[in-house]
């Protein structure tokens, strides 16, 4: 089993892909990435709010620069002057931002919680690649479709060749990436995925029937990336 995929839900999502591309001569790839992308400018962000909240929220509360001075047992002299408590306190923020950063980066949430726009462009950027390096551009008609899923991203990217967006509205592949989407929440991706593809085989068998010299360019199994 490669993530949460058994043998036979493999089976399943490549009998599915088999039988859609039975009808049609475009062709479907399916791609799943379990990889954790870590987000720089979000885990900074996240960082860089809870440096500035932390210490002023335990100076809020009466736990200001000199009681940090006396738990680390650094300037003892008694008051601080305003010199000590400002270095106190902007070193304290440095601290904070240090250690806020370290434990996202290695965190799930340095992806999990990131914006959906940022999750977006990432997956999208993959996608793209993995649709140029499996060739799907290639195919005779340029009627390949790929659908890619981040699961750690939780977000579904189709990503269909220049052959078909001229007869095919956008916003069938919403509903092609959606149906995967409700799958995972589910929690059977693998339905998810035959779902998926019944959705762009139907589209593409209604625009790109089969052809008598028709060739399965491209593999009928779900691709690990």
């Amino acid at each position: 089993m490669v993530g949460w995929f058994t043998p036979d839900a493999e089976t399943r999502i490549a009998a599915a892909i088999a039988a859609a591309e039975s009808t049609t001569s475009g062709e479907i790839v399916c791609t799943y990435s379990s990889e954790r992308h870590r987000y720089v400018e979000w885990v900074l962000a996240l960082a860089a709010v809870t440096a500035f909240l932390v210490p002023l929220a335990a100076t809020l509360l009466g736990f200001g620069p000199s009681d940090w001075a006396a738990f680390v047992g650094i300037w003892q002299s008694e008051p601080l002057n305003d010199r000590q408590t400002v270095e106190i306190y902007a070193l304290a923020q440095v601290v904070v931002l240090l250690l806020t950063t370290l434990a996202l980066w290695w965190s799930p949430l340095a992806q999990r919680f990131a914006p959906l726009s940022m999750r977006r462009e990432r997956v999208h950027e993959i996608a793209l690649k993995q649709f140029l390096t499996r060739g799907i551009h290639l195919t005779a008609e340029r009627t390949g479709v790929l659908i890619h899923v981040s699961v750690e991203d939780h977000v579904v990217e189709v990503i269909a060749d220049e052959g078909i967006y001229s007869k095919v509205q956008p916003d069938h592949w919403g509903e092609t990436a959606a149906a995967l989407l409700a799958g995972m929440s589910r929690g059977d991706t693998a339905q998810g995925f035959v779902d998926a593809i019944g959705l762009a085989g139907q589209v593409l068998a209604s625009h790109f029937p089969p052809r008598d010299d028709d060739e399965d360019e491209l593999p009928n199994r779900l691709l690990f990336v």
